[in-house]
């Protein structure tokens, strides 16, 4: 004769506390290793081949008489628990409390979680909703693996993830879905670690756990395209690749967190569109950032999952972080450019310059802001140049940086070789005759740019003619 079975307490047929009768009544099945595989079987009994949920400490109710099943483990393929294992008909040290429940046919359930009652966003008490319930999970055996898998999962850095035991955020009320959670550390999601069945714990809210997600950048970003360091395409990297960050929700308040985290805080960024700055790596990463101006990264913003957006790459975000340029040292016909105390802010494009000239025989340096372009031309080169303030031709050495106050050492001094440099380039005559028409500069070939030459002529040598 075959076991009859039926299902108590649920809201429709499919849903309910497992009873099974025996010996002329009816009884339970004790929780203790009851999960979705045991569920599939006892749901197949009755007729329902979709998936299958098992739930724990009486999720349905209590019931009462006997206990008729306790440590059942089935492969999920069985037609019938009678075929899996179990402990013997009767044999059992659970109570009514540890009632088995199953759902069938419960279809795909997507697992959110969330985090409450951090003081900030990216820490909490660890809430679960599943089938339409928020739930805790138990401290039990949870440690930084499984900490690090909420924190992937919430879309917030992993790096420095720690669990917070002993419900220090708070005691959650309601069902508490998970206890014994046993993570691998790769798994994008908690209901993919292995765990009790839902529901089923020896817990009580005193040992809600708790997660702190790292508040520091655990994925780098930069600032890719533009002509300076401090404006251009926002990208970030992640699983070993670069990609780009839609603007949807994105603003101010998130891009003053990416100039502050790059070492270009500002206080007034812009956003601009990122048609401009080249050609975009092909993954979107980030769609939904939010943050509240506390962060000291992207990563403890909110946002949507890493890859999950609906954007295009017309939607990429591109940031200038100042419309200012950096400061630099600014001094002129000195010995040693270490003596230079005096400063000067430069305009945006502009990066800081040393250059070396002779001047009676003397190596003498002179500081200031120059043209990003002039200074990708000149780098390093020998050209002609009068001194700013005595306007007399001279050979000079060129050397740039782009972070602040950088130009006091750049050139070895011993390279600096009458008309020729270390490079061994030929000195460029220069004709003092600042009211010339730069465009006059068209057809000479100055350090082979003659853009170059039109910012830098009118500024030092006037016009610049082949030697």
């Amino acid at each position: 004769q075959s076991l009859q079975i039926r299902l108590v307490g649920g809201n429709n047929a499919k849903e309910g506390r497992v009873e099974l009768f025996f010996n002329n009544t009816w009884g339970t099945v004790c929780d203790d290793q009851f999960d979705d595989r045991e569920a599939k079987v006892f749901c197949r009994m009755l007729g329902y081949n979709g998936s299958a949920v098992g739930l724990g400490n009486a999720h349905f109710g209590q019931g009462s008489g006997p206990i008729f099943l306790d440590d059942v483990s089935c492969t999920g393929n069985e037609d019938s628990i009678t075929t899996c294992s179990f402990a013997g008909y009767g044999q059992s040290d659970c109570d009514h409390t540890e009632d088995a429940s199953v759902i069938c046919d419960a279809g795909h359930q997507n697992v959110s979680i969330r985090l409450v009652d951090g003081k900030v966003p990216n820490e909490g008490r660890l809430e679960v909703l599943y089938h339409g319930r928020w739930g805790t999970v138990c401290d039990d055996l949870f440690d930084t693996t499984n900490a690090k898998v909420v924190c992937r999962m919430l879309g917030l850095p992993t790096g420095n993830a720690e669990a917070v035991h002993g419900a220090r955020f708070g005691s959650g009320s309601g069902t508490i879905w998970l206890d014994n959670v046993d993570c691998s550390g790769t798994e994008n999601s908690i209901a993919e670690c292995r765990h009790q069945v839902w529901g089923s714990n020896n817990c009580d809210h005193t040992e809600d756990v708790g997660v702190r997600c790292g508040s520091t950048i655990e994925s780098p970003v930069r600032l890719a395209g533009g002509s300076t360091p401090y404006e251009g395409r926002l990208e970030i990297f992640h699983e070993g690749r670069w990609g780009t960050v839609c603007n949807n929700g994105f603003d101010a308040t998130a891009a003053k967190i990416i100039c502050n985290s790059i070492g270009y805080p500002s206080d007034t960024p812009s956003l601009m569109s990122a048609s401009g700055f080249g050609t975009p790596p092909s993954t979107i990463w980030l769609d939904g950032v939010r943050c509240n101006g506390n962060e000291t990264a992207i990563d403890v913003c909110t946002h949507n999952r890493f890859g999950l957006n609906s954007c295009t790459h017309d939607k990429d975000v591109a940031i200038m972080c100042r419309s200012h340029g950096i400061k630099c040292y600014h001094c002129d016909g000195l010995l040693d450019p270490q003596t230079c105390n005096e400063q000067v802010q430069c305009s945006a494009g502009e990066v800081c310059e040393e250059a070396a000239f002779i001047a009676n025989g003397e190596t003498r340096f002179s500081l200031t802001c120059q043209s990003k372009l002039v200074c990708d031309a000149l780098q390093g080169n020998v050209i002609g140049r009068r001194s700013i303030a005595k306007r007399q031709g001279q050979t000079v050495q060129v050397k740039c940086c782009d972070t602040p106050l950088c130009n006091r050492n750049l050139i070895d001094k011993s390279s600096i070789h009458g008309g020729h440099g270390s490079h061994g380039h030929s000195t460029t005559g220069c004709q003092d005759d600042p009211k010339m028409d730069c465009n006059a500069l068209d057809g000479i070939n100055i350090c082979a740019n003659v853009q170059a030459a039109k910012i830098y002529c009118p500024l030092h040598c006037g016009l610049c003619t082949s030697p």
